[in-house]
């Protein structure tokens, strides 16, 4: 407030001035002299030139109280716009917004040496892990209009096995070193990495009810997948029907969502169209719509809030083979090397009471293959196997409680997952978790989950021993939200 130490002053002179001006009109004016008579038959005298009378001391007073008076307004005004300008924001941060979320650390699994995933993921050593690093562009540069583009910065596939040796053929992994040809030398290093677009999507949502979403989104399944930056999500693990893309994780196409409210109930739902999976081509070329939506109902208000939801997807997957039959004129046949339906529904429910939180699902999923046309499996690990038709179901129960007092940056939480998948190395799945969060500020978490797996034979035979399979994880990562 530094134009208030400049009015100190001026303001003690208003003081002044406006009693010096009240005694000035409490005095009464002097009578005008009365005109003297020009004697006669003398010409008149020339008058001489009137001098401009010096201002008084009154009319000082007046005219500086006119100036500051003036000031005055000027800072008033200034302080006015100042604080508008600070209420307001500006038109450029309306229109686009950028913000995200970037996850490192420390992880460690141990398995048995000649199992088959320690030999597969390269398991049984520390690593020190860049997670994930993403950015949101959000713009909204007109009113009900908004679009979304959200990317993933990776060091992907580096290193990754492509290829087995011995039976397998030339061992190889991926590799994207390179020479940096905009370096300062010839022979500078460079590193290449994956840009994933996680998702990239426009929206019109006018109507609270109805808004239309077009472009790639994040499936609208569950509780997990559309909601899952790491700053939000419990856990670092995922639940594994989601790992194992029991549904698409994402999809291209329309979504049509919107809420209404039933007392204290809000109701939503979200119906979607769109290319189906996008394994094999961001096309369709299976040539079959994937349709799928939820319905969810949710209460935040008082001491317990409560979501419920159903959630379903459908679609066709088929790989298209186009092979040259013909040269001169020449043709083409098409066929599929593999072509299946699928069917995935789930049920979820989620808890919050007080400081308590709880997550629970449960995924149900079938797919069924047209006769002649079954995925090959791995050739390696089981020659000529091909997938069969298959059930395959999930349930988790996630528990956290954040403790009390001044103890409430710590959230611990425990979580228990069983699904049942045929694999080669067995088709049922226990998975026991405990974890810490500790929450240092709202922007930065550490986050920490240790799991054990063991794997089983519920419906069916493996050729291999599931116990050697059994797997010990570590995961530790430091998350801030920006």
């Amino acid at each position: 407030m530094l134009y208030l130490r400049y009015l100190g002053p001026r303001l003690s002179l208003l003081v002044g001035l406006s009693v010096a001006r009240s005694a000035f009109a409490q005095v009464p004016a002097e009578p005008p002299p009365a005109p003297v008579a020009a004697p006669k038959n003398e010409p008149p005298v020339a008058a001489p030139a009137e001098a401009k009378p010096e201002p008084t001391e009154l009319e000082k007073l007046r005219a500086d109280l006119q100036a500051t008076q003036r000031q005055v307004e000027e800072l008033r005004t200034a302080q006015e716009e100042a604080a508008a300008a600070l209420q307001e924001p500006s038109t450029e941060q309306e229109k686009l917004k950028l913000y995200g979320f970037a996850d490192m650390g420390f992880q460690y699994t141990r398995a048995n040496k000649s199992s088959v995933l320690a030999n597969l993921y390269d398991f049984n050593n520390a690593n020190f892990i860049l997670g994930n690093v993403n950015i949101y562009f959000d713009a909204q540069p007109v009113e009900h209009w908004r679009g979304l583009v959200e990317v993933r910065f990776t060091n992907a596939p580096q290193g990754r096995i492509t290829n087995f040796g011995g039976l397998g053929g030339q061992f190889a992994r991926a590799s994207t070193f390179t020479d940096d040809t905009s370096g300062a030398a010839a022979n500078a290093p460079l590193w290449g990495g994956t840009l994933v677009i996680e998702r990239a999507w426009l929206e019109y949502n006018r109507f609270q009810a109805v808004k239309l979403r077009v472009g790639n989104w994040f499936t609208p399944f569950g509780i997990w997948n559309e909601d899952h930056g790491s700053p939000t999500l419990i856990s670092l693990a995922w639940p594994q029907f989601m790992t194992q893309r029991w549904m698409p994780l994402r999809q291209t196409g329309l979504m049509a969502y919107g809420s209404t409210f039933a007392g204290s109930w809000e109701l939503g739902y979200a119906a979607t169209l769109s290319n189906g999976r996008q394994e094999d081509a961001n096309l369709n070329i299976d040539g079959t719509i994937g349709g799928g939506g939820r319905l969810y109902a949710r209460r935040d208000t008082g001491r317990v809030n409560s979501t419920f939801g159903l959630s379903f997807f459908t679609g066709k997957s088929r790989d298209k083979v186009v092979s040259v039959t013909g040269v001169d004129p020449i043709t083409f046949r098409s066929e599929s090397t593999f072509e299946y339906n699928e069917y995935v529904t789930g049920a979820d429910v989620s808890l919050d009471i007080g400081s308590t939180r709880i997550r629970s699902e449960g995924v149900v999923r079938r797919s069924t293959y047209t006769p002649g046309k079954r995925q090959l499996l791995n050739q390696v690990l089981q020659p000529q196997g091909s997938a069969p038709d298959k059930w395959e179901h999930s349930f988790y129960v996630l528990v956290a409680q954040q403790l009390p007092g001044a103890l409430d940056m710590f959230e611990p939480y425990v979580w228990a997952e069983a699904f049942q998948t045929p694999t080669i190395i067995g088709d049922g799945t226990f998975v026991g978790s405990a974890g810490l969060n500790v929450r240092f500020n709202p922007a930065i978490t550490w986050k920490n989950q240790y799991s054990r797996v063991w794997l089983f034979d519920w419906l069916y035979d493996s050729p291999y021993d599931n116990s050697t399979n059994n797997l010990h994880q570590f995961y530790s990562r430091l998350v801030m939200a920006f």
